[in-house]
Order: structure tokens, then sequence, then C-alpha cells
């Protein structure tokens, strides 16, 4: 009995599953066609033969034909993701069942009937079927499926993995069948306990249908799992359309039938292009801008994969039709003829055609113009804007692909540029960096290879990067651009300009060591110090000394910040009267690491990392602190001298910062005195004479450091309001041996004493040097004769006391 039943079974579920295989049409009539056979026999079945396949468990062909339509119904469902199917299966469940009442009442008419022929003996009892159990069983099974389909939809919304979704399904299933095995006997003969028996005995054959017929469902969601997947992903049910009227479909379906045509507008006028591919790739439909596209006169064209490489490539393939026709592919292709036309291409499966196989929708986007731009400004990118030549990018670029390869770094930097925007415009520069890339260029490519390139690297810099470690090949360059340079520059027909350069080289035998152009700046600002116009050649030592001048800086920096400058002060003395007259402020440091670090080393660190001004106030500010305690500790007043800075003096605002020092630490401003040097106001008097003049104004004298070894021109002397010339212990060294160095000091002083200035001496180391100097007349001596620069502490025994006359 139980392979009976297994044979069964397996004949009801195979019909459905082969039927899953099929195409859109041709699979809903069969369907259709066996769901109807099925609920036909159904109801003559349970009358006809029951299965005792256990003990208690008894299965009657009634059981197995309704198991084997709630299946089917429900795998029709899964298969189509179409509500109307339902809608469907209800209409045919109640046109069957009033098929049966007809088919069973003319049927035992018939044989009820005198003289009718009955050769088989088949008993009338077999068709007395009640119209109302009839009727019934129709009714639970319109309802258990829309309980079914309740339960699919609520569990579709919550969206839990797909094991527990085709689990929740199944026994959904199973569970409605036997509910209707326990349903329908007490709704049709009513709540006894001789039903209940009869029900409840059955129970057993009733749950082994119900799990059964389970099986087929779990093959199908393993087998068709694609197909099951896009049904939980399809739109939920609209319950409205189940129980609509005829009117209301009618308005429902023009309605997307509007939707389409609007679709159908939206295809053909895309400025996309957009194709129908069939499953065979062949063209079905094109809009016109994908016919234009491809060049196709009359709209068709054969997409097969034998011939896609007239279409579009991709990474100089075919693009051939996706292999998961599922997934939407897209990437960039080309396409035309010659495949010179980029573009995007989209393929996206779009469902199956009346013949079962899968469509697709090509999309194309021209991309022509997008990627001219991107070109274009590619091009813009790595293009100096007023010379045309390559620039700092392209020289990164380059420079990281040749880290394993020989080259040298060139950088050409032309000297007292600024001078011609400062003098005749910054339209008369560019002109002028124009001619010289010409220049340049004109070298690049009559003596250098294709792939060496010419960059503008910064305001009036240039680089060339030279594929070769030939030295003497990089050395003859290195000549023609010096010579090229060395021509003048036509601005326009009344001016021409003397162009020259200083040059930076770097070379790089073999990959590994610093960075080329780090080295080669090195080079050319090592060359620069020493003459302009000439050629540095990169050491490892010029890098060793931007490092150490770097980690200065940054010590430099924190030695500010941390309020651990000293100030030391070099006396200045009576030239006669030996007496201490004044002190000249100097900043010293001395670093945990370091040791003691001296000004020279120090100095023009400040200077390059714009920590002078910074240096300049901490020692103004120590200074008049300490000359303000020296006057409340009694000490006689003496002149304080302070250095500043060019960029102090041009670019800070001294003024306000002075005028808040004297103010804060209450030291008076006529016992303070400013030092600068030549070079701080040399072509630059309307910048420094005002500031110098609000100075005097505000009783502040004025010495000029170093006197003698800048310009020294008599007409600052005479314009500028000085109080002090201070000559440079350069003219000091040789008296009173030297008789040309003698004639020189005492020259200078007798020109300050003709101008009313006082006169102080620098470096002076001996007796004969001070005895000089003060025949000559020179006021103030200061130098290692007396005492070299002392710390605050030590300068106490040195102070004159009030009682004592001091000259100022």
């Amino acid at each position: 009995m139980f392979a009976l039943l297994v044979l069964q079974i397996a004949a009801f579920s195979v019909f459905p599953l082969y039927f899953t295989t099929l195409s859109g049409p041709i699979r809903q009539v069969h369907f259709y066609v066996y769901i109807s056979l099925v609920l036909l026999i159904g109801g003559f079945w349970g009358n006809i033969y029951s299965l005792p396949i256990a003990d208690g468990i008894v299965v009657s062909g009634g059981n197995l034909c309704y198991g084997a339509f709630m299946m089917t119904a429900v795998m029709f469902v899964w298969i189509e993701r179409n509500a109307f199917i339902l809608r469907h299966l209800v209409r045919l469940v109640f046109v069957v069942d009033l098929f049966n009442i007809v088919v069973s009442f003319l049927t035992q008419s018939i044989l009820k009937t005198n003289g009718v022929v009955n050769p088989h003996g088949v008993p009338t009892a077999l068709f007395e079927v009640s119209t109302a159990l009839i009727a019934l069983g129709g009714v639970l099974i319109v309802s258990e499926l829309l309980l079914l389909l309740y339960i699919f939809e609520f569990t579709k919304k919550r969206k839990p993995p797909l094991p527990i979704t085709a689990a929740i399904y199944i026994l959904s299933f199973v569970l409605v069948l036997v509910l209707d095995g326990i349903a329908f006997p007490f709704i049709a003969f009513g709540i006894n306990a001789q039903i209940a028996a009869i029900v409840f005995g059955g129970l057993a054959g009733k749950i082994s249908i119900a799990a059964a017929f389970g099986i087929p469902l779990a093959l199908f969601v393993i087998w068709k799992r694609r197909a099951f997947v896009e049904y939980l992903e399809a739109d939920t049910v609209r319950w409205r359309l189940l129980v609509s009227s005829s009117a209301d479909l009618i308005r429902e379906m023009a309605k997307k039938d509007q939707d389409v045509r609007r679709g159908d507008i939206v295809f053909k006028n895309s400025t996309e292009g957009l194709a129908i591919v069939g499953p065979t790739g062949i063209m079905l439909k094109a809009n016109a801008a994908f016919q234009r596209m491809l060049d196709i006169g009359d709209g068709t064209v054969d997409l097969r994969p034998a011939n896609l490489n007239e279409a579009f490539w991709c990474d100089d393939k075919p693009v051939l039709l996706p292999q998961k026709p599922k997934e939407m592919w897209r990437r960039e292709v080309t396409f035309g003829r010659d495949r010179s036309r980029p573009g995007i291409l989209s393929i996206t499966p779009t469902g199956e055609d009346t013949e079962g196989g899968e469509t697709y929708v090509y999309s194309l986007i021209d991309i022509t113009e997008q990627k001219n731009a991107q070109e274009r400004l590619g091009y813009l990118a790595s293009r100096d804007q007023l010379t045309g030549l390559s620039n700092r990018r392209v020289l990164d670029q380059r420079l990281a692909e040749l880290r394993d390869a020989p080259f040298a770094l060139i950088i050409v930097d032309l000297d007292h540029f600024k001078d011609v925007n400062d003098s005749y415009g910054h339209g008369a520069g560019d002109r002028v960096l124009q001619v010289v890339a010409d220049r340049l260029d004109a070298v690049r490519r009559e003596y250098l290879r294709p792939d060496d390139i010419l960059c503008r690297i910064g305001g009036d810099e240039f680089a060339f990067l030279v594929r070769s470690e030939n030295s003497g090949f990089i050395e003859s360059i290195l000549e023609k651009i010096q010579l090229t340079l060395g021509q003048t520059v036509r601005i326009d027909d009344n001016l021409e300009v003397f162009s020259s350069a200083t040059l930076g080289v770097s070379y790089k035998p073999k990959a590994g060591g610093h960075d080329a152009l780090s080295e080669a700046d090195a080079a050319l600002y090592e060359a620069k110090r020493n003459r302009r116009g000439s050629i540095g050649i990169y050491e490892d030592r010029l890098t060793a000394e931007s490092q150490k001048k770097m980690k200065l800086g940054v010590k430099l920096k924190n030695a500010l910040a941390n309020n651990v400058l000293e100030v030391h002060y070099q006396p200045q003395f009576d030239a006669v009267s030996h007496r201490l007259c004044g002190v000249e402020a100097l900043a010293r440091w001395t670093d945990p690491e370091l040791g003691v670090i001296p000004p020279s080393d120090f100095i023009p660190v400040a200077e390059g990392t714009s920590l002078i001004e910074a240096v300049g106030e901490y020692v103004l500010e120590r200074a008049c602190r300490d000359g303000q305690e020296w006057l409340q500790r009694g000490y006689a007043p003496i002149s304080v001298s302070v250095n500043i800075s060019a960029s102090q003096v041009r670019f800070g605002s001294f003024k306000s910062v002075l005028s808040k020092t004297l103010a804060e630490t209450g030291f008076p401003a006529h016992n303070l005195q400013i030092e600068i040097t030549e070079s701080s106001y040399i072509e630059r008097e309307n910048e420094v004479t005002p500031l110098l003049k609000d100075l005097k104004d505000m009783g502040i004298s004025i010495a000029i450091d170093d006197f003698g070894t800048g310009y020294s021109s008599f007409s600052y002397l005479r314009e500028m309001p000085w109080d002090c010339i201070k000559i440079d212990r350069s003219f000091i060294t040789d008296i009173p041996r030297d008789a040309q160095q003698c004639g020189l000091a005492s020259t200078i002083i007798k020109l300050a004493k003709v101008m009313s200035f006082k006169v102080v001496a620098e470096g002076v180391e001996t007796r004969e040097q001070l005895d000089s100097l003060a025949a000559w007349g020179c006021d103030l001596i200061q130098g290692y004769y007396f005492s070299k620069a002392l710390p605050k502490e030590s300068l106490v025994a040195l102070l004159p006391q009030r009682s004592e006359t001091v000259a100022l």
C-alpha cells in the first residue's frame, strides 16, 4: 500500500514540476488544464477507494487529489508571481464544482432510469453526492488558498532569511492541508463524538499526505531557487484586485496600458540609446538614438555573439550576453566601425519572452564629449598655463616612474627676476618667463630625447629631467642652458632685459638615496649663496646641512616658546675714561642636546624660517626688562642697544611692538638704541625713513650697524635720522699695523664727527687699537679688550652707580 501511495504522490508531483520548465503562456495552459483535471477526479476518487498504509492511517483518493491541487496551485502562484493567477484559480474552483454537481446529478438520474444499459454495474450511490458537500468543499478550498496567500505575503514583508522563509511557507502549506481535513467533517456533519472520533482517527493519514506533498514544494525551492527568490522580491499582493469588478480591472489595465504607451514614448525619444535584445542576441527593437550611435540605417542589426565584435568591445574583447542572465552588466565600452567611440553600456535582463528565452535591454550612453573634456582637463592639469610647459605635477609623476632608472635633475632659477617684476611690472615678467621657456624648450627638442621633459615648477624655476647617467653629456646640456639664457630678452621695441640663471643638479646613477628634487634644490641654493649665475652640483653634505637647518629651526621655535634663549650683554666703554656707558643685547642659545649654538648658526636659520622677528622681539623685551631692573636697583642709566632685522623694519609692525614693550617694562625710551644694518634700508628708504623718524620722535636713538661693509652711501648718511655709527670689526683688526686700515678708520670717524654722529668701534682687542681709536676721536669701544658679552648676573659688577657720571 505504501508503495502505491508513493507512486501516486510522485505522479501528481512530476507534472507540476515539469510545467515550471515551460515558457509563459504554454506553462499557464498546462497548469490550468492539470488543476481542472485534478479537481474533477477528486470529487469521485474519494468515494472509490482508500489506502490503509498503516494501523490507523488511511488515505482516500479524495485526500490525494486535494493535496495535489493545493500543491500545484501554490507552485503555480510561485512561478508566475501574479496575483491574478489566484483570482483565476478561485473562478476555476467554482466552475469545476458546478460542473461536478451537474455531472453527478445527470449521471445519477440516467443510471436510475429504466432501460438504461449499465454493463459494468456502476452503483448509483457513487454519484449520489450532495450538492451542499461539493459547494462546501469549493468554499474551503478557496478560503484555504487565500489563507495561504495571506501567510505568504505576511512573511514576505518581514524578509527573513531565505531558508527560514521557505520553511515557513512549506510548514504553512502542511498545516492548512491538515486544517482542511479537520474542518470539513465538522462543518459538513456537525460536531459530535462520533465525528470527532472519525476525524482524529484519520488525522495521521491527513498529516502524512500533507507532509508528502510538501516535499515537491521543497524540491521546487531548491531546483527553481531563482524563481522562488523572484517571487519573494515581487510586489506584495493588492488584495483589492482579487475582488474587483471587471470594470475596475478594465480601468486598472487601461492605466497600465497608458503607462506602457508613456514608456514607449520615452523609449523612442530618449537621448540614451536603448534596444531590446532577444535570447539569441538578435536586436528586436531599438530607438533612434541607439541606431544613430551604431550607424544602423533600418533599425535591424544582428547582435548574435559571433558578430558582437562589430558592436561593443570591453578590455579588447567583444561584449557577450551576460553569463548570469539575472544580473545586470554595466561597463565602459568602445563602439563604432573603428571602435573609436567610448560609451557606457548597461545590459539588463527583463524576463522571459513568449518562447521562454531571456530578453535584455541594452542601454548605451555616448561619452565621447565627456572623454574629450576629461582629456582636456587632464592636459590643463598637467600644463603650466603661462608657458605651456609641463608642471610640477608631471615632474613628480615622472620622478616616481624613474625611481629605479638613472637620471639627472636640473633646476634652473632665474637671477634677479624679482627686479624685473618690481621695475617693469608683472606683464613684463610674464613675457620674460615665456621667452625663457621657449628657449629652454628649444634646448630640450634639439639635444634631449623625447621622453626627457622640461617643466616649470615655480615662479621663476624650471626643471629638466634627463634620462642619462653620462656626466659629460649632462655638463654639455648645462653649458647650452647657460649659453641660451645668457642672451638678452626683448620685452617690446623699447625694452630689453638681460637674463641669467643659477643651476642646481642632482645625479641619480642608481635607485635609492634622497629625493632628487630636494637634492637639486640644495645644490641650487648653495650655488646662489656662492655666486649668482653659477652651477651647483649636489653633494651629500648639502642634504646634511639642510637637515641640520631644519632641525635647528624646530629647536629654535621650541626654545622661543619655552623662553630658554638667553640674552648676553656686550659692554661699551668710553674710549678715553674707560667707563661703562652702554651695552649691546645679544641672543645666546644653549641646547640640551646640541650644546652651545653660535649666533652665526642660528641667526641665518631664524631668517630663513621667518623666526627672526620672534627672536628680535624676544631680545628687545628681555633687554628692556633687564635695563629697567638695573634702574630700579639704583644703577646709573646706561644705553641699551638692540639689533632689529630687515624684515622687522620693512614688513613687521615693529613700532607697535616697541611701544607695547616700553609700556609694559617701563624702560625709558631715551635709554634705548636701535641698531640696523645698511642693507635694511638701502633702496627702501621710502619704507624705512618714516619708521626711523617715528622712533626718533619717541626719543629712541638709532645706530648704523656694521658700517662700511655695505653701500656706505653719503646720501643715506645725510638723509636718514642717524645718531651713531658702529664701525665693523673688519676695519679694526690690523690697526695700527696696516696704514690703509688706519686711514679708512680715521676717515670714517672724522666723517661721523663732521655729521655730529657718535662712533662706536667693534672688535677692539688690543691696547694699541684702543689708543689709536681714542686719538682719532672714537667715542665708544666694545670688544674683548675690555670684556666679552656677559650674562646679566655677571654684568652687574660692571654697572656704574648712580653717583657716577655716564655719557649717553
